[in-house]
């Protein structure tokens, strides 16, 4: 009778936790989508209130705080949500363009202050074709 080598259900598990991307994987590779909307990490770090150097910092091992994570998080959200709905190219000039729904003020300085939700509204409405 052949034995059954006990490893490999270990070796399975080890395999599968690989593939899983940690927290701070997933962080980058939303940083990455947010870099390739907008056309390169400066205009990624611009949008962010970051130093030019941060995104390079954080894709090389540098965990972004929380304050700063949530903002990679919010932002690439709007980014995923504006794609259905604008051209790539057109995404940079709205975020940076005056917007009714949100009081006449840019999109990009709502974001900053941390009011994605009000954005995301803002995107919203305008998908609906509410007049501001």
């Amino acid at each position: 009778m052949a034995r059954r080598s006990t490893t490999a259900p270990q070796a399975r598990r080890s395999r599968r936790r690989r593939t899983v991307a940690s927290p701070e994987r997933r962080v980058v590779e939303r940083l990455d989508h947010i870099a390739a909307v907008l056309g390169s990490d400066a205009a990624a770090a611009e949008v962010l209130a970051v130093s030019r150097a941060q995104p390079r910092r954080w894709r090389e091992g540098q965990v972004p705080d929380p304050a700063n994570r949530d903002r990679i998080i919010g932002l690439d959200a709007v980014l995923a949500l504006l794609s259905g709905y604008l051209d790539d190219s057109s995404i940079p000039k709205w975020l940076h363009g005056v917007n009714a729904h949100l009081g006449n003020r840019r999109p990009v300085s709502v974001l900053r202050e941390g009011r994605i939700a009000d954005v995301i509204a803002a995107i919203e409405a305008e998908k609906s074709g509410a007049f501001a």
